[in-house]
This record gives C-alpha cells, sequence and structure tokens, in this order.
C-alpha cells in the first residue's frame, strides 16, 4: 500500500486512529499498565477453569508463549485442507494481482503467502467453534484481564520462493492493541524446513528493540542470546498461544507449503478485521455475542 493510500484509509476510517496511538507507546511496563485500565472498563468474563486459565496466562506473562497440544484431530485438519484447497486465495502484498487456488500454476512465484477471505474462514468446519472454545477463551481472558474480543481471524499458506526472508519472515514486533494475544494452529505438520514459527522467549516484557522495525537475526541474537530462541515444528492440529508484542518471526518456507490458521484475541476492535459482521450469530447461547461482534451480528 502506498503512502498516499496508508493516510487516506487511516483518516477516513476511525478504527485506525486509536490503532496508531497506542503504536506511540512502546515501553512494555507503560502498555501493560494502560491494559489494566483498559481492561477494567470491558465486560469481565466467567472463567470455567481457573487454575488451568491462570497456568495459561502465566506462561504468557513470564516467557510469552503456551502450547496448547492438540486442539483439532488428524481428521479434522485433512478436512479443512481440503475444504481450503478448494477457496482461492489472495496476496496481501501484491493486491492487484487476481485470487488464484492454493496451489494452482496461477500463484506468482514470488508471493511467499496467501490468504482466505474471512467469509470462507467462518464456513469452514471447526475454527469458529474452536476460536470459542472454553479452554482458550478463559486463557485469553485472565490474560487479558477481561472478556476478549476476537479481533481478526487469519488463515493463510506460506510457500517457498527463491527470494530469502519477507516481511514477517524477518524478527519484530507485533503492535496490534495495548495487550493482545495471538492463537496459532498448525493446519499442516510442520518441521524445521516447513516454515516453523520462531519467538524469542520472555522478550514480551522486555525494554530493547522495542521500536516498530524489522530487525536481523544477528542483532536480535546479540541483545537476547540465541538461547532465548524457541523454533515451533508440530504436528497439524497442534495449537500455541504467544504475546507477538515479543520479538518472533515465522521462518521461509523450503519444502512444500504450509497451512495455519490464527486468532487475536484483543482488548479492542482492529481496524483489519472486517468493517462489518460477515454473518449473524445464529448460536448466541454459544457463540457470546461481545467476543464475537466484529465477525458474528
Amino acid at each position: 500500500m502506498s503512502k498516499l493510500r496508508t493516510v487516506i484509509k487511516v483518516a477516513t476510517d476511525p478504527r485506525w486512529w486509536p490503532f496508531y496511538a497506542q503504536r506511540r507507546i512502546l515501553s512494555p511496563d507503560a502498555r501493560n499498565a494502560i491494559a489494566g485500565l483498559v481492561a477494567r472498563r470491558r465486560p469481565q468474563a466467567r472463567i470455567t477453569a481457573p487454575q488451568l486459565a491462570e497456568a495459561g496466562a502465566a506462561n504468557l506473562d513470564t516467557v510469552g508463549i503456551h502450547h496448547m497440544g492438540g486442539v483439532l484431530t488428524t481428521d479434522q485438519c485433512a478436512e479443512l485442507r481440503e475444504y481450503f484447497l478448494s477457496k482461492k486465495v489472495f496476496d496481501p502484498y501484491r493486491v492487484r494481482s487476481a485470487e488464484f487456488l492454493p496451489d494452482s500454476e496461477h500463484r506468482d512465484k514470488r508471493a511467499h503467502v496467501a490468504h482466505h477471505r474471512a467469509e470462507d474462514i467462518l464456513a469452514a468446519p471447526w475454527l469458529l467453534h474452536l476460536a470459542n472454545d472454553s479452554r482458550i477463551l478463559d486463557i485469553a481472558s485472565t490474560y487479558l484481564g477481561c472478556r476478549p474480543t476476537i479481533g481478526y481471524m487469519a488463515c493463510w499458506w506460506s510457500y517457498p520462493t527463491e527470494g530469502g526472508p519477507q516481511h514477517a519472515e524477518y524478527c519484530h514486533r507485533d503492535v496490534d492493541d495495548w495487550r493482545f494475544v495471538k492463537l496459532f494452529v498448525y493446519l499442516t505438520d510442520v518441521g524445521p524446513r516447513s516454515g516453523p514459527h520462531v519467538y524469542v522467549r520472555g522478550s514480551g516484557n522486555d525494554s530493547r528493540l522495542v521500536k516498530i522495525r524489522r530487525f536481523s537475526d544477528e542483532e536480535v541474537f546479540n541483545t537476547f542470546g540465541s538461547d532465548r530462541f524457541e523454533t515451533m515444528t508440530g504436528k497439524a492440529g497442534e495449537a500455541f498461544f504467544e504475546n507477538t508484542y515479543g520479538i518472533h518471526k515465522g521462518q521461509p518456507v523450503e519444502d512444500g507449503s504450509r497451512l495455519i490458521f490464527q486468532v487475536v484475541y484483543s482488548l479492542n476492535p482492529l481496524p483489519y478485521s472486517p468493517v462489518k459482521p460477515v454473518r449473524p450469530n445464529t448460536q448466541p447461547e454459544l457463540l457470546d455475542p461481545w467476543i464475537n461482534r466484529i465477525y458474528l451480528r
């Protein structure tokens, strides 16, 4: 997106104003203090399993990661892969390029990622109810200090290219809200050559390297030490929570392709989510209207 288009978009869409306001304060201590004040003004959650939720939130507070283990079965992941292979994707970094099927020859060979549309994600089996699973919401609620908002959902493929690392394949911090947490679910097996996620343990509350930019591996190694890097390989169906204000990256895919599902739980609505809810909430007794208000009306 050009700078002019970005300025026009931000100026005309009020959802972006608080987003950019919070990005001006990068101290972890200050951000946590403000997040606590915001959380007190949000609806509070009823935690169904307090002990497990507190353990997960404690891991996120200290290490920045909480592993959930398998949250989908092998058969469920196979069904999801088959479903998404039939849905067209788009390259977010080449907005003028045509949509294409994930395994087709129409993908630009420079494209390292391709995203699915919100409508297709909501229509997919299992995923919306997974995002609302009580085990997951308990941890998100405890970590945020209030009932969370599903601020954004994404499902995308990653591909090998000849150009080396691109964009989020360099170390960086996400600055999406005063406090937020992301759930990542592998929908394909992810080994060392399949684009595993990498996280710098303990960096979420560390005030070093807090500028909003990409960092070289060497710069991060020299600041935090190589022993703080954790590489998340795993089987299809395995999931982990992560405080992505901590430094992280996705390794470039070397073989095959990787499919991943992500849910962002935030204090506030996020500006890159759908402008309007995508579909009606036909199960308000199961899908909390507050938590799902961005996607379900």
